[in-house]
């Protein structure tokens, strides 16, 4: 056992190029990851990593090694996978990786009900707008927008992803209702920024109101604080629906232009597609796709 948790660690170390993300993935001190990855090249009687004040990288024998190694533990993982599915309820760490908006609104809620059903997983949730790497963050499933590109990753369809534009009564009653996209000219309107690219979102249109100019009164790059902003009067907003909808439904806000929307994207459950769906990654996939409305 000591081996195989010193090969992981070599696997992490080299796979992310770093002692201290290797360790947050084992759950150990980057000292412990170190020193790990130092008894295996003792017992091998070769150095297996080049080391650097910023980086590690492999060496030629380490490289050899590294895909070797990898296989094995990748085995392993399919082995404890099919073993666990013949238990009564799937067990282990679950990595998950999931936008903010996403897990604040959607999956939030839900996790209590995840957690009674499934008592034995034991959940690591990141929050994070960036395109993470599933695979080399080791990751056992992400939810992800947009189409997907990396020919590693499966992926389930949530859904397409809906928007309002909505605003305040109060806001509403002092500049008037618009007819048609074309009218937002004539408006105060409150536009996201992409975090990682500080780009605008566009507005989601159908043509041939997909280019439509939409004025730029206040910019954020939160959406919490785009719907804070709709909520007291500073303009229109154009949210996700499952955002702004509890706010619709209590009457604080009033959608607008609804026959001109058009979806904008789709949202996906996404995992590596080197290993086979395990009963952790399966449970959580199961119960988003059945829970989730978007």
């Amino acid at each position: 056992m000591e081996s195989l948790s010193s090969i992981a660690a070599f696997v992490h170390a080299a796979e992310q190029r770093s002692y201290v993300s290797a360790g947050r993935i084992l759950g150990i001190s980057p000292s412990a990851v170190s020193k790990s990855v130092a008894r295996l090249e003792g017992r091998l009687g070769v150095r297996l990593l080049h080391r650097t004040t910023r980086s590690i990288g492999l060496t030629e024998q380490g490289a050899v090694f590294f895909e070797r190694c990898k296989r094995v533990l990748d085995d392993l993982d399919d082995a404890e996978a099919v073993l666990l599915q013949s238990r009564a309820q799937p067990k282990g760490r679950l990595r998950i990786s999931v936008p903010h908006i996403f897990g604040h609104h959607l999956l939030l809620p839900l996790l209590p009900k995840f957690v009674k059903r499934f008592p034995e997983l034991e959940l690591d949730i990141d929050f994070d707008d960036q395109v993470v790497d599933v695979v080399a963050q080791s990751l056992d499933v992400v939810v992800r927008s947009g189409e997907l590109a990396d020919t590693r990753l499966v992926a389930r369809r949530l859904g397409d992803q809906h928007f309002v534009v909505c605003a305040s009564a109060k806001y509403l009653a002092h500049r008037g209702t618009p007819s048609t996209p074309a009218d937002l000219v004539q408006h105060a309107c409150i536009r996201f920024k992409y975090p990682t690219s500080g780009r605008l979102a566009q507005w989601s249109f159908e043509s041939p109101f997909a280019d439509v100019l939409v004025p730029t009164g206040l910019v954020f790059n939160n959406t919490d604080a785009g719907l804070w902003a709709a909520m007291n009067d500073f303009g229109l907003a154009h949210l996700p629906t499952y955002v702004a909808k509890p706010q619709i439904d209590a009457g604080t806000l009033k959608p607008v232009l609804t026959g001109f929307m058009a979806p904008l994207g789709a949202l996906s459950l996404v995992w590596p597609s080197n290993k086979q769906l395990s009963p952790k990654v399966r449970a959580f996939v199961e119960f988003v796709m059945e829970q989730v409305k978007v």
